[in-house]
C-alpha cells in the first residue's frame, strides 16, 4: 500500500522509516526520498510502498514511523494487516481415459527455513500417491499422483498439501476429464423396421458383494432394462433389444457404469432396413362390381399418428377412409376398394402409408377382372294402379368407350315395367356411368320380376338387373295407437284391415304372412325390449276377424318407463304384397312409487336418505332429478351415477329441503331412472307447526312494592319546579289584606 508524502519546498527529503511490530509481516524501503516541489512551484507528491507479506494466515497490528531527515517531523501510522487463505496454487486440467492410469506432477514449496514433511489431502477418488513428501529449506518438490478413474465424465476436486509442523498448507484445484474407454467390442445390429433383434452381453461381477449396473442406451430403438443386477462373483448376460421404426444406419452404444466395478460400453453399429410391401391375396371381382380388403396397421408410439398415403394405381385401388388416425399404442383398420377395369389381366398396385415419426407401412395389391355372372338385385316399392319410376346406375369398367345395349324382359303383365329411355343402344365413356330410367305400375297385390339386360359385343359381356316390384297397399291414414301406463302391461289382440288381399288365396293361410316394426333408431333400444307383435290368432274362436281381408295381430305391451314412439308396422307376404300402418307406442307416467314428507325450519336444511336397487342383477347408469315443476328448495345427491343391481344394499340417495320463506307447503316431484326404468317420489315439504309458548306464573315482575313507590314519589316532588307566579300573587293578595287592616 503507497503512504503519500507532499513535500511543498525547493529540497529534497530524506524519510527513513521505523517499524515496530512482533514478526517481520510488514516492510518497506530503509531509506525513502521525497522530490522537491516542480519548477512551476506546485508541491510534488511521492509514495511510500508498505508492503505486507505474511508467512500464514494472521490478523496483526503494528505501528510505522517515517521521520523527515530534513524537516525532523515524524508521521506515526497504526498498521493492522489481515492474512485470509491461501488461494490454489493453479487449476490443473487433467484429461484421461476410463479405467486407465494417467499421472500427473504437483509442485510443493517449503517457504520455511526448516526441511518440512508435507502431508497429502484430497477429495478425488480413484488417485494413488505416497502419503507426504520432504521438502527441503526454502526448496521445492515434485509429487507425481496417479490418476484411474472408473467413470467418464468430468470432476472437479482439489488437493492439499499440509506442513505437519507448523499446519501452513498449499493446494491445487483439479479439473478431471475422463474419456470413455475403448468399448469393449463393436456390435453390429440389422432388422427389419416394427420387428425386432436381440443381442445378450455377457457382465461379470468381479466383487465379494451385489452389483447393480445401471445401464445406458444411446440410439434410436434400443430397448432393455435401465438396471442390471449381478450376484456376488456371478456372470450374466443382458439382453440388449433393437426394434427400429424407421429406416436408418446410425450409431449407438450401450454404457454399463458402477461406482466399484467401473465403466464398460459396446460399440453399436444399427442398421433398420425397410420392411418388404406385404403381399394381399388376390382379389378377384367381377367387372363392375367392387371387393374390399381389409388391412390392419398399429401404432408402435404412445402418440396418435394420422398416416398420410400414395398408391401408383389410383384409378383400381381406393383407401375408402378420408381420414387415418391411429390411436397410441392402439391400431386401426383400413378398408381398400376394387374395382376391375380389364378382363382376365392382372391390375396391381402398391399401397404405401407413411408417418414421421412411425414409419412406413407397404402394401402389394391385385386384383382380377372377372365376366359378369350374378344378376344384380333391385327392388322397387309402388301402390297398386300407381306408377313409380325408379333407375339402375350403370358403371362402364373399362378405360375406353363402349356401346351398351339395354334389354328389358318381364313376365308380369303387360306395361308393368317400362323403359322410360326408347333408346336401347347407348354410348358410355371410359369409367363414366349412366342412369337406366324405368316405371313399375302394379296391377295387383303380387309380386312382379322383370330382368333388366346390359350387353356390349367386345368383350361379349352381359350384365343383369333382376328387378323385384313390391306392391305396397294405398297409405293407411289412421294411427294405431297402443296406449300403457309405465311398469303396467298391454296384451291384446288388434285387427287390421289389409287392403287389396285375394281372400280366396289366404283364406286359412295368415300364417304365411310376416310383420316387422319400422322403429326410429333413437327408440330401437327401448322398444326391442318391452314391446312384441306377431299375426296370430285370439283363442278364443268368437273374437276372431270375420273379414277375410283383416287379419289379428298379438300385441304385448310392457314398458318400463314412460316413452312416445312413432313407428311403422310392416306386414308382407311371400307371393308380394306390403301394408304399412303408422303406430303410435306411448308408454305415460305410472303413478308415484312413494310420498316423501319433511319439515324444516327457515334457513336450515333437512335431508331425507334412502336406497334403491336395479330391477335386475347388473348395474346401470342412473339419472335423478326433480322435474321442471317441482319447487326449487328440493335437491337430490348424487344426479348421476351408477345403480347397484338388485339382491344387493342398493344406491343411497339423499333428499335436502331447504326452506327460505314462509308459505304455503311446497312439493315437488323426484325422478330416478335408467335407460330401461323408470322411478318417481312425491315429496312434500312444510314448517314445523307452531306452538304458542304456555306460562304457569309470570316470570317478569309488573308491579312496584311500597317502598319503591314511596322513594319515586319523594324523588318526583324534590324535581317538582317552583312556581314563582302563583307565590308572588300570593304574596301580593297577603299584603293587601294587612294595609286593609
Amino acid at each position: 500500500q503507497e503512504i503519500p508524502i507532499v513535500n511543498p519546498t525547493d529540497r529534497e527529503w530524506v524519510v527513513k522509516p521505523t517499524f515496530v511490530q512482533n514478526g517481520n509481516e510488514f516492510d518497506g524501503p530503509r531509506e525513502f526520498l521525497a522530490k522537491k516541489k516542480a519548477a512551476n512551484g506546485q508541491a510534488t507528491t511521492s509514495y511510500y510502498p508498505l508492503t505486507f507479506k505474511p508467512d500464514w494466515m494472521c490478523d496483526c497490528k503494528a505501528q510505522l514511523v517515517l521521520q523527515n531527515q530534513g524537516t525532523n517531523e515524524t508521521y506515526e501510522y497504526e498498521l493492522r494487516g489481515v492474512a485470509e487463505e491461501p488461494l490454489a496454487e493453479e487449476h490443473v486440467v487433467i484429461q484421461c481415459v476410463a479405467r486407465e492410469k494417467t499421472q500427473h506432477k504437483f509442485t510443493v514449496t517449503n517457504y520455511s527455513n526448516t526441511t518440512a514433511s508435507f502431508e497429502v489431502e484430497s477429495d478425488l477418488v480413484h488417485i494413488s500417491g505416497p502419503s507426504s513428501i520432504q521438502v527441503e529449506p526454502r526448496g521445492k518438490g515434485d509429487y507425481e499422483l496417479t490418476f484411474q478413474p472408473l467413470q467418464a465424465g468430468t470432476t472437479i476436486g482439489c488437493i492439499m498439501f499440509r506442513d505437519t509442523q507448523t499446519s501452513y498448507y498449499s493446494w491445487y484445484t483439479v479439473e478431471l476429464v475422463t474419456l470413455p474407454p475403448k468399448p469393449q467390442q463393436c456390435l453390429t445390429l440389422t432388422c427389419v423396421v416394427r420387428q425386432a433383434v436381440a443381442v445378450d452381453i455377457q457382465l461379470v461381477n468381479p466383487l465379494d458383494d451385489v452389483v447393480v449396473f445401471e445401464v445406458g442406451l444411446n440410439g434410436e430403438g434400443l430397448l432393455g432394462e435401465s438396471e442390471f443386477v449381478l450376484a456376488p462373483k456371478e456372470t450374466a448376460t443382458y439382453e440388449l433389444v433393437f426394434s427400429p421404426l424407421l429406416p436408418a444406419k446410425t450409431k449407438g452404444s450401450a454404457v454399463f457404469y458402477n461406482d466399484l466395478v467401473g465403466e464398460f460400453w459396446y460399440d453399436l453399429d444399427l442398421i433398420a432396413e425397410q420392411a418388404p410391401p406385404e403381399t394381399i391375396e388376390l382379389l378377384e371381382c367381377e367387372l363392375g362390381g367392387t371387393v374390399h380388403a381389409d388391412l390392419r396397421i398399429d401404432n408402435p408410439t404412445d402418440e396418435e399418428v394420422v398416416l398420410k398415403y400414395r398408391s401408383t394405381n389410383k384409378i383400381n385401388f381406393k383407401v375408402l377412409q378420408q381420414k387415418i388416425v391411429l390411436p397410441p399404442l392402439d391400431g386401426a383398420n383400413i378398408t381398400v376398394e376394387y374395382s376391375p377395369s380389364s378382363l382376365g389381366s392382372n391390375e396391381e398396385s402398391m399401397l404405401v402409408f407413411e408417418h414421421a415419426t412411425a414409419g412406413q407401412w407397404g402394401y402389394k395389391l391385385q386384383g382380377l377382372g372377372l365376366p359378369p355372372s350374378e344378376p344384380r338385385k333391385v327392388t322397387v316399392v309402388a301402390q297398386v294402379s300407381r306408377a313409380v319410376s325408379s333407375t339402375v346406375t350403370f358403371k362402364n369398367p373399362f378405360l375406353e368407350t363402349i356401346t351398351a345395349f339395354i334389354m328389358l324382359e318381364s313376365k308380369a303383365d303387360k306395361n308393368v315395367f317400362q323403359l322410360l329411355n326408347r333408346k336401347a343402344k347407348v354410348q358410355i365413356g371410359p369409367l363414366a356411368t349412366t342412369q337406366i330410367p324405368f316405371t313399375f305400375t302394379p296391377s295387383s297385390m303380387t309380386q312382379h320380376v322383370a330382368d333388366l339386360a346390359v350387353s356390349i359385343a367386345k368383350p361379349n359381356l352381359t350384365w343383369t338387373y333382376q328387378i323385384t316390384g313390391v306392391a305396397e297397399a294405398p297409405v293407411d291414414s289412421t294411427l294405431h295407437a297402443f296406449t300403457v301406463q309405465a311398469r303396467e302391461t298391454l296384451q291384446t289382440y288388434y285387427f287390421l284391415t289389409l287392403v287389396g288381399l285375394d281372400a280366396a288365396m289366404q283364406a286359412g293361410s295368415h300364417d304365411q304372412l310376416s310383420c316387422y316394426l319400422d322403429v326410429p333408431q333413437q327408440h330401437q333400444a327401448i322398444v326391442s325390449r318391452c314391446f312384441e307383435v306377431s299375426i296370430a290368432n285370439n283363442p278364443d274362436p268368437s273374437k276372431r276377424p270375420t273379414d277375410p281381408s283383416q287379419v289379428s295381430l298379438k300385441v304385448n305391451f310392457a314398458p318400463l318407463r314412460p316413452f312416445v314412439a312413432l313407428c311403422n308396422l310392416v306386414i308382407t307376404r311371400p307371393s308380394g304384397g306390403r301394408w304399412r300402418f303408422d303406430v303410435k307406442l306411448e308408454a305415460t307416467e305410472p303413478e308415484v312409487d312413494d310420498i316423501i314428507s319433511m319439515q324444516s325450519p327457515l334457513n336450515k336444511p333437512a335431508s331425507v336418505a334412502f336406497r334403491l336397487s336395479n330391477h335386475t342383477s347388473v348395474y346401470a347408469d342412473f339419472d335423478a332429478f326433480f322435474d321442471a315443476e317441482s319447487a326449487y328448495e328440493f335437491t337430490v345427491s348424487p344426479t348421476s351415477g351408477v345403480l347397484e343391481p338388485a339382491g344387493s344394499n342398493g344406491t343411497t340417495f339423499v333428499i335436502t329441503y331447504k326452506p327460505t320463506e314462509y308459505g304455503k307447503p311446497v312439493q315437488g316431484k323426484l325422478i330416478i331412472q335408467t335407460e330401461d326404468v323408470y322411478w318417481s317420489y312425491l315429496v312434500k315439504g312444510t314448517h314445523p307447526k307452531y306452538s304458542a309458548p304456555v306460562v304457569d306464573k309470570p316470570k317478569v315482575a309488573t308491579r312496584l312494592n311500597r317502598q319503591v313507590q314511596q322513594e319515586m314519589q319523594k324523588n318526583q316532588e324534590a324535581r317538582k319546579r317552583k312556581n314563582f307566579i302563583r307565590d308572588n300573587m300570593a304574596g301580593a293578595h297577603g299584603a293587601d289584606a294587612v294595609k286593609d287592616g
